[in-house]
């Protein structure tokens, strides 16, 4: 609002008293300007142009030379005229005055100073006089503020009536920065400075400065942050605190003179700084420059990997860390639990995302380690089929499983350095270990007359077993079929979907038929009595006679059992009404994939295979989702096979030496023979038709032979890496996911639970350690949850204010181990407690709402009677 319309608005009021005589109060106005404030708005104010309409019959007499020329015109000329008498310059005294007689006759001389017209209009009139006082003297202190009408107004929607020296000052600067309305606090202030340094914008702190508000920032940041810094130097900057910031977080917020609790305040708003994913750009830059001028290179590098855990404010901690964990992999000096724990606790620092491939090569290669040594001696217990069998569904298919993705994470790519050697090393490691178990797992298979164990169900009873006894109930079922989906590779799409709310999910493997091939796992899976090679191609497979290669041929036979068959590709193409349409067109669905075989049986591109295994775990979640979404309830993913990969060029030892001969060779693959009568040799497994479950009409002269353990025989235009069709458990344990999307809020996923150990209910020094414990271990549905912790002070109002730093807290420990699971942390009362002493304050939780930067507070709580005595004021006086 301008100074003239306030000060129009004044003499209008005054001359509003006038009763039309010529002594009457109000005809004449002498206004007194020292300093000619307002002497270019006169015009606007009084007179023909004045803005108040009241205000345009009175004449302006400016006070020159000649006062008795005026006092005649007033008295004698125009006894009934308003007059405005505009005066500046200092008053003379009253010996001097020739026009005394009028003041006093007509009222106190008007004064109204830009200043106290601020105060008068724009701030709260319910402030008191000693208030406005206060503002005032601020005000001539800070004049260039409020020459800036735009500052002013901005700044009068901040003030409130209660408001002390220090709260006015503070909305001075929440002005100047533009903080968003109600924030006036030190953080806030300097969350804006420490944004516009990162951004080499000095503007901020520059306006500080040129509007007299410099020695409030400063001082303040001294008194509540302990920036002594601030005191010993002359014109302290942003940049001195920023270095003084880093350098104090970098050593936990101590020095030689100081412990924690001194600088509980700094502490408090650096973490909140920190934690807040929508400051991280800024903090990360604001650490690259400190960490340059602080010279801590020396320190970092002179520090193990515990203790650099314990840092995560500079990249430079990441990137030796980094190295530190490539180097304890190399040389085995690291346990697998304490990478995945440093790793874990790395996954929300400031500089996780550009290590993040290394991080996931890490604890991917530490966990392929640490599966390969534990299961060393599990292949050795292996005394039967159904021991062997039974031990990779359970336990070894994870061996399989931390290869894929060691071997995934390392082609997204690292650092070019350290990381190779390790990378050899568990390559020979894992090719020993599936040398070992397919050794093992041959001498079983060597004393089967027949393929099959009698525990476990054989992959061309599926239909029977699986899908008839749900159609026969009358409800629908889909059924999809991943063309070599591992067994490793379904449990984890099972893991990945059962982590879902309301999805439900098993799985069961099934012995796959052998050869272990597309084509007769493909007919396994259908409706069938009997199964047996095309007798033109023998190659194909016949079901109860009718041809199954191809959507055509597999559609016809389900079209018996009202089935229909469907490409992946085009269901997930379909629109909705045209994919519930086909789901109701039919009892029995099945729906054929393909990503990982079409990837890894073409040579150019098998070494991609595992890109497709991923590419298969999110198109599968895709097809499951839509199938649900057409009211299909029961679902089974299922595959054809399994395979053998491995992501070193096949040695000597692995190809196999001997060739197939006998009276007819129909097929020869990298990995099984079909032919009439073949040779038996000590290189491969031979089995009859009848004895691999297929028919034979040429009275059991059908041979099938498969090479022994990973052998693969040499063909030309066919991959080598990546192989199936022999009978090596990766190849013949065929997983069987049962799915069913539940309704009920029972079947949601959920985090992890926690509950607040407290030991006592009493704070009586500066800090507390309190003890949480995760009161279950992550897994299935239950995901981890990280959350900030902090101690808060409430008003009688029920207004909160935080008065600790906030701790994060992770709660993601697998362990079923109780003791494994307590999580402390320790908390710094700051300034703002001093107030709430002898008072009952809160530990209150908050967590970040998915999808967001916005936080939720929880429910689980904690009370404290904060009671410290005279040693309260110690650090806390200001």
């Amino acid at each position: 609002m301008s100074g003239g319309t306030q000060i129009g608005r004044m003499l209008a009021a005054r001359f509003a008293q006038y009763d039309g005589t010529v002594y009457s109060a109000g005809r004449i106005v002498f206004w007194h300007d020292e300093h000619g404030e307002f002497v270019d708005q006169l015009d606007g104010i009084a007179g023909p142009d004045a803005a108040d309409d009241a205000l345009r019959d009175v004449e302006v007499l400016r006070l020159e030379r000649n006062p008795f020329a005026l006092k005649h015109r007033m008295l004698i000329e125009q006894p009934t005229t308003k007059f405005l008498v505009y005066m500046t310059g200092a008053l003379p005294a009253d010996k001097d005055n020739w026009l005394l007689d009028l003041e006093l006759a007509y009222g106190p001389i008007f004064t109204a100073d830009r200043l106290s017209m601020i105060v008068n209009e724009l701030f709260p009139h319910e402030a008191s006089s000693s208030t406005r006082d206060t503002w005032l003297a601020i005000m001539r202190r800070t004049k260039p503020f409020f020459d800036d009408d735009a500052l002013v107004e901005a700044l009068s929607r901040r003030v409130h009536a209660d408001d002390d020296e220090l709260d006015f000052q503070a909305n001075m600067v929440a002005t100047l920065l533009n903080l968003p309305a109600g924030e006036r606090s030190l953080q806030s202030i300097w969350r804006a400075l420490l944004a516009q340094y990162a951004d080499g914008d000095a503007t901020g702190i520059e306006r500080i400065t040129a509007t007299g508000l410099a020695n409030y920032h400063w001082a303040g940041t001294r008194t509540i942050y302990r920036f002594d810094a601030a005191h010993e130097l002359e014109r302290p900057t942003v940049k001195d605190f920023v270095l003084w910031l880093f350098r104090l977080a970098w050593n936990g917020f101590t020095d030689a003179d100081h412990g924690a609790d001194y600088y509980a305040n700094i502490r408090r708003d650096f973490d909140m700084w920190r934690n807040d994913p929508r400051f991280a750009t800024t903090m990360r830059t604001l650490a690259e420059d400190a960490f340059s001028e602080l010279n801590l290179e020396s320190e970092v590098t002179a520090m193990g990997a515990e203790e650099l855990a314990s840092h995560d404010i500079f990249r430079e901690v990441d990137d030796h860390l980094v190295a530190l964990l490539y180097e304890g992999l190399g040389n085995e000096s690291i346990a697998d639990g304490d990478v995945q724990r440093v790793i874990a606790s790395r996954r929300y620092g400031l500089w996780h995302d550009d290590f993040a491939k290394d991080y996931a090569i890490i604890a991917a290669a530490s966990a392929l380690r640490a599966q390969l040594r534990a299961a060393r001696p599990l292949i050795e217990s292996i005394a039967s089929p159904e021991d062997g069998f039974r031990l990779y569904a359970d336990e070894l298919y994870r061996v399989d499983g931390c290869y894929r993705r060691f071997i995934a994470a390392w082609k997204e790519g690292g650092r070019p350095l350290p990381g190779r050697p390790i990378a050899e090393d568990l390559e020979r490691e894992y090719a020993r270990y599936q040398n070992d178990l397919s050794v093992a797992w041959q001498k079983q298979i060597d004393a089967m007359n027949a393929w099959t164990i009698d525990a476990f169900p054989a992959q061309t009873d599926f239909y029977a077993r699986n899908v008839k006894k749900v159609t026969d109930a009358g409800r629908k079922i889909a059924v999809i079929i991943s063309d070599a989906l591992r067994y490793e590779v379904a449990a984890e799409f099972r893991e990945r979907l059962v982590a879902q709310s309301r999805w439900n999910a098993t799985i069961e493997a099934q012995l796959g038929v052998l050869p272990s091939y597309t084509q007769l796992g493909m007919a396994a899976l259908l409706p069938n009595a009997i199964l047996a090679l095309n007798p033109t191609d023998h190659y194909c497979v016949l079901a109860d006679g009718r041809a199954t290669a191809g959507m055509e041929a597999r559609a016809a036979i389900l079209s018996a059992v009202d089935g229909k068959a469907v490409d992946a590709d085009d269901l997930l193409d379909m629109k909705r009404d045209e994919y519930r349409d086909l789901v109701k067109s039919c009892s029995v669905l099945y729906v054929y994939h393909n990503v990982i075989d079409a990837t890894g049986d073409k040579a150019a591109n098998e070494s991609n295979v595992f890109d497709a295994c991923e590419r298969t775990l999110n198109e599968l979640d895709s097809i499951v989702k839509r199938l649900a979404n057409a009211n299909v309830t029961n679902m089974i993913v299922t595959a054809d096979h399994g395979f053998l990969y491995q992501d070193h060029d096949v040695t000597s030892a692995e190809w196999l030496s001997d060739k197939p001969s006998g009276d007819a060779i129909w097929q020869r693959k990298r990995r099984f023979v079909i032919g009439v009568d073949l040779a038996r040799k000590p290189a491969f497994t031979t089995f009859t038709a009848t004895q691999v479950g297929l028919s034979d009409p040429n009275d059991e002269r059908v041979t099938i032979q498969i090479a022994n353990g990973l052998h693969r025989m040499r063909l030309q235009g066919y991959g080598v890496r990546y192989v199936h069709g022999g009978a090596t458990l990766p190849e013949i344990v065929v997983p069987v996911v049962h799915i069913n999307k539940g309704r009920s809020a029972s079947g949601d996923a959920r985090r992890v639970e926690f509950r607040i150990l407290q030991n006592t209910d009493r704070i009586t020094t500066g800090q507390i350690t309190v003890d949480f414990l995760q009161t279950e271990p992550v897994g299935g549905k239950i995901s981890e949850r990280n959350i900030l912790a902090g101690l808060w002070g409430v008003e009688p109002d029920g207004h909160a204010t935080l008065i600790s730093n906030e701790v994060p807290l992770a709660f993601a420990s697998t362990s079923k181990d109780l003791a494994d699971r307590h999580v402390p942390a320790t908390f710094l009362l700051t300034m703002d407690a001093a107030r709430f002493n002898n008072t009952v304050i809160e530990l209150r939780l908050s967590e970040r709402i998915e999808g967001s930067s916005q936080m939720r507070r929880l429910d689980a709580t904690a009370e404290y009677r904060l009671q410290r005595g005279l040693a309260f004021d110690d650090g806390f006086d200001f």
